[in-house]
């Protein structure tokens, strides 16, 4: 029997912007003085229409600013292809992969497609929406705190505090999106409805709230989000992309009258937007480590308690085994929590998972994270079922143990993803052939993720040593280490190697990759050319014809072919893989991250991919 620790005890916005202001709002388009193309200057021209920009803003102000304001030009995605909505399902597209790079043929309503940037008067009432909310970080400053999303929730009737919602907050430097997913899977499959909230998205915007594992639906971010900016203008409420994100998904879940949210936290948990919620069911701390340092502090007590601060009086915690458990404890008694759990004192001791590295082993992550999942389902069960019992005696909804242990195998997307791509070739004779690629999909983006990657590479695959990797990183990474990784990986063979650059403002370009580490001189990668649109030689284009290249030769050669790296390369290396999924038009992703020097769009700090 589970071992259960004793009970704890119980216990302006700114009026208007002035010029200095907005011109640093602006220039968080800014990456290493490179100037803003003509067609970005364009691109964000057409989002500040009646709708877009606050009152507050003098449009002409904000064309002169971003004529001075500097980035990079627009992404030049792949090829067309159609999407589904389903996450636990993988699919592809009919046509073969082939050297040509055709697409494969579209399914009517099923995504917008990847090509240039519309004129506006085509744009979608979605598209309209999604941009403006991509573009809020330009004017309204980004700063700590919950005000501005205490005062959104209780504009929308604080809709996370009703009795029949039961929620479970999860926080952490790594897991929290898996541990998440997994507990919000394993509650669909026990018949709950359950809302889900998770960042960042790969491909389209509304992966970030789900509904029993779908996406919300367009129309519903029509509704519901022009309903968040109405709010905002009315109550003069200067909220940022997070900020009104999180009170999109807020409002839906309680509109669609789902039975269960499970939330997971942008950035740290204290000031977090998602931590307006009075009385989660289970709050959830599932690791700790140095992350974000300007930002949550400099060491892993001070981070831990800045994830602490999702810790509610009156309500249980559980905490993972890569915790500062002494201080999550203290701060668990100080803010009288009801209990505090460790994944043993529900579900038993057990031994770590290892994978053995030529260096150091590593613990399994998937394994751990479902483990915390699980000792999370278990606890879960004993909130839900009081809370039928107290509603008149509803209908109790078992969680099985086997439910749990199915419910918890599932994986997000691009954390050691793998799939069989078809690929045709073509013999020196003419004719094709079809060969099955074997291709793994991780976000694996700093020094520590990219060596675990290897470790499990080497361990699930001992007999595959012959591989091909394509990789992008983000810019405030450690370039360095995380290629000589690679290298290292591939015997010092840096033609093994294919580098591409994300159309994200944070993606690190190719230049800066090949300066960091010169040897990758040698590796796959395109030259840009520097002209008008292009003035600092950026290639967004690189993932979808990387990708293409790289399954090319894997396919001749008989090799494994792994795409790592930054988050922000995903889209467009799933879309050229000919991965079914929903995807947002070029009309919104032209604008994505605008704004932000990061990817955790809450705060305005270094980023935050796992």
């Amino acid at each position: 029997m589970a071992r259960m620790p004793p009970s704890l005890r119980r216990t302006t916005r700114l009026s208007s912007f002035i010029l200095p202001l907005l011109a640093a709002a602006t220039s968080r388009l800014c990456l290493g003085g490179m100037a803003l193309a003509p067609a970005r200057r364009a691109a964000f021209r057409r989002g500040f229409h009646a709708r877009s920009a606050p009152s507050c803003i003098d449009r002409a102000t904000c064309g002169q600013l971003l004529d001075s304001c500097s980035s990079h030009t627009i992404a030049n995605p792949g090829p067309q292809l159609s999407r589904s909505t389903s996450q636990s399902t993988m699919v592809f597209s009919s046509a073969t992969r082939s050297g040509s790079g055709s697409s494969s043929k579209t399914t009517p309503g099923a995504m917008h497609t990847s090509d240039a940037p519309r004129e506006e008067q085509s744009w979608s009432h979605y598209e309209r929406l999604v941009r403006k909310l991509y573009m809020t970080n330009l004017f309204n400053p980004v700063k700590l705190g919950l005000e501005n999303m205490d005062r959104l929730h209780k504009a929308l009737g604080s809709p996370m505090d009703q009795p029949n919602i039961s929620i479970v907050h999860i926080a952490g430097s790594n897991g929290k999106g898996s541990v998440a997913l997994k507990t919000a899977h394993t509650l669909q499959l026990a018949n709950y409805k359950v809302g889900l909230f998770v960042s960042p998205h790969i491909s389209s915007f509304r992966e970030r709230i789900q509904i029993n594992g779908e996406p919300i639906s367009e129309a519903q971010v029509e509704r519901y989000l022009q309903e968040i900016f109405d709010i905002c203008e009315r109550e003069d409420i200067p909220a940022t992309f997070f900020e009104v994100t999180t009170a999109l998904a807020f409002h839906i879940f309680a509109k669609e009258g789902v039975e269960a949210v499970v939330l997971e936290t942008g950035l740290g948990g204290r000031l977090d937007a998602t931590n307006v919620i009075a009385s989660p069911a289970l709050s959830i701390i599932t690791s700790i480590g140095l992350e974000h340092t300007r930002i949550l502090g400099d060491t892993v007590e001070a981070i831990a308690l800045e994830k602490g601060g999702i810790i509610k009086e009156g309500c249980p915690v559980l905490v993972g085994k890569n915790v500062p458990l002494d201080v999550l404890q203290k701060c668990a008694e100080e803010k009288n929590a009801s209990n505090f759990y460790q994944c043993e004192d529900v579900l038993g001791p057990s031994s770590p998972a290892m994978v053995e590295g030529s260096k150091e082993a590593f613990e399994d992550y998937d394994v751990e994270n479902s483990r915390i999942a699980s000792a999370a389902l278990v606890l879960l069960q004993f909130h839900l079922t009081q809370q039928k019992l107290e509603r008149n005696g509803e209908d109790v909804k078992l969680i099985a143990p086997k439910v749990i242990e199915q419910g918890v195998k599932i994986r997000p997307p691009c954390r050691f993803e793998e799939m069989d791509i078809p690929t045709a070739i073509t013999a020196e004779d003419g004719s094709t052939a079809q060969k099955i690629v074997r291709v793994i999909l991780d976000v694996a983006h700093n020094p520590q993720a990219m060596e675990y990657l290897i470790v499990k590479l080497r361990a699930n695959y001992p007999s595959h040593s012959n591989q091909r990797i394509v990789v992008g990183m983000s810019a405030d990474k450690d370039l360095r280490h995380c290629t000589e990784t690679l290298l290292e990986h591939v015997a010092q063979r840096p033609e093994k190697l294919h580098l591409v650059e994300a159309s994200h403002p944070r993606a690190a370009s190719i230049s800066s990759i090949l300066e960091a580490n010169p040897t990758l001189i040698d590796s796959h990668y395109d030259a840009p050319k520097e002209d008008e649109l292009n003035e600092h030689g950026r290639d967004t284009s690189s993932v979808s014809k990387q990708v293409r290249a790289a399954l090319q030769l894997a396919a001749r050669n008989d090799e494994l072919l792994v795409v790592c790296g930054s988050v922000f390369i995903m889209a467009d290396a799933r879309e050229e893989l000919g991965i079914v999924e929903p995807r947002d038009s070029a009309v919104i992703s032209e604008v994505a991250g605008a704004g932000l020097r990061s990817s955790q769009e809450n705060f305005g700090g270094s980023g935050n991919e796992k």
